[in-house]
């Protein structure tokens, strides 16, 4: 029996257009919307993992708090590549598709596997030898970066997990499901609220772990959700196109090209935001404990207020990139201004009560009335520029959708890696603290206004390049 979301999907859809095909000849908007909402609960859940362990170790202590800050930049690592991986592998098996090249995403899940189980050799070992000069922030209190490292320790030792199941869901996403992925994080998040409490404050026998505690029970989630992820690829050898299927395997240079092509580019531009806490960081870090752990809990309640627009820039990944295999440069377009009109709109909805009640909103973070004193300007000020965030997005989602990876790292490279740490760092040489925060904001809306412009014109010159060609044109050379 069709779900209401199926439902939504398929509304006002033309005779004959059934199942997937609704993302190349359906209407715009259900469409948009049935693959946005599954996508925009599970990025909330997603950020649901950090903001529980942020809320848990706001009543643990200040200093537990700021730890997980001061270990993000390099925790963070693990995010950046995944994420990369997801967006090269959503933008593949979406344009496959499209293209018409559907036998082909057995050998994709295998590929996507492959380059996982490399990146979790190559970071665990990394991120652990980078971890220890990343905590000697100049006037770092000596307790905190000693919690940085046991969170930061714990948390690289279940990188395979986190690395497998992120990229194994956008595999589904890039198929066009949405709603399996959610399942999978909502029965993670589920598991993490039920632990947290458990491994942090130790009741009863257990032992009290905080941080530490933290780290152990996202590792869990994880190492859960993969077993989730490894379980659908098997059962849905017979319903899916995205499974995993014996005899698939064949070594394909250009799959394998074209997916580096894309996760390499998007790589560095994820980098750009644990670059940028890293850089923040040193900044605050003379401010005092209270500063990093406000920009800390600033930054989780930022994320939750604008993921709703990532969910739908991710969504019009998948459609823009199946449609873009299929030659129809014309829906591209409106697929792309319909995802900024919703993105903008509901960015400035969901920012209003921040804004209005931001000492409230930090509050959600943290009881510590000195966190609060810190960072209710940040949380204000940061909240009003946010809408211009989703356009960065967008753009750079655009580019990556089309396999552009190198033309998809600069929004977000340029925005995180310079205009935010500029700002903080003008901010903080002439109104301290607060003009520090004022600076963040400006950073943020100039970053929007630069790429609202560029994305209006590549969609301009995008669509008069557009000609008749094959509805599914190839994506691939053949294997070799």
């Amino acid at each position: 029996m069709p779900t209401w979301l199926d439902r939504l999907r398929a509304g006002r859809r033309r005779p004959g257009d059934t199942g997937p095909d609704t993302i190349l000849t359906g209407p715009i908007t259900p469409t948009l919307l049935g693959l946005s909402v599954p996508m925009i609960m599970a990025m909330f859940l997603v950020t649901s993992y950090g903001l529980v362990d942020m809320v848990y170790l706001g009543r643990f202590s200040k200093e537990a708090m700021a730890a997980v800050s001061l270990a993000f930049p390099v925790t963070y690592l693990l995010h950046t590549f995944g994420g990369a991986l997801g967006s090269a592998a959503t933008s593949l098996c979406s344009r496959l598709i499209g293209g018409g090249r559907e036998r082909e995403l057995p050998n994709l899940v295998l590929h996507v596997a492959l380059v996982a189980g490399a990146l979790a050799l190559l970071l665990i070992p990394g991120g652990l030898a980078l971890l220890e000069p990343a905590l000697r922030a100049p006037g770092t209190d000596p307790v905190v970066r000693d919690l940085a490292r046991q969170y930061g320790s714990i948390y690289f030792l279940g990188g395979f997990f986190s690395l497998f199941a992120m990229s194994m869901n956008a595999l589904f996403r890039g198929e066009g499901d949405t709603i399996f992925p959610f399942k999978v994080m909502a029965m993670g998040l589920v598991l993490n609220v039920v632990l947290n409490p458990l491994f942090i404050f130790g009741p009863g026998p257990l032992p009290r772990l905080g941080v530490a505690g933290a780290a152990l029970t996202t590792v869990v989630s994880f190492a859960f959700a993969s077993l989730l992820v490894l379980r659908e690829l098997r059962k849905g050898a017979h319903h899916r196109r995205v499974r995993l299927e014996r005899g698939a395997w064949r070594w394909n240079r250009s799959l394998l090209g074209d997916l580096l092509g894309v996760a390499g580019p998007a790589t560095l531009a994820n980098l750009a935001l644990p670059v940028s806490v890293f850089l923040i960081n040193r900044m605050l870090a003379p401010q005092g404990t209270a500063a990093l752990a406000a920009f800390g809990a600033g930054l989780r309640l930022l994320s939750f207020v604008f993921l709703p627009t990532l969910g739908l820039s991710l969504s019009m990944m998948i459609m823009v990139g199946q449609n873009h295999g299929a030659g129809q440069r014309e829906r591209v377009r409106e697929i792309t201004l319909t995802t900024l009109r919703f993105a903008l709109t509901l960015l400035a909805a969901l920012a209003l009560p921040v804004i209005l009640f931001p000492r409230w909103a930090m509050g959600l973070m943290t009881d510590d009335a000195a966190v609060i004193d810190a960072g209710w300007a940040f949380a204000r000020w940061a909240t009003v520029a946010r809408p211009m965030l989703s356009v960065v997005n967008i753009t750079a989602f655009w580019f990556q959708a089309r396999g552009q990876g190198l033309a998809g790292m600069v929004p977000n490279t340029t925005l995180r890696v310079v205009l935010e740490p500029l700002g903080v760092w003008l901010g903080l040489q002439w109104g301290g603290l607060t003009g520090g925060w004022y600076g963040f904001a400006v950073g943020d809306a100039i970053g929007g206004a630069i790429f609202l412009a560029l994305l209006w014109w590549r969609l301009a010159v995008y669509t008069r390049q557009a000609g008749p060609g094959p509805r599914r044109a190839p994506i691939v050379a053949p294997p070799v």
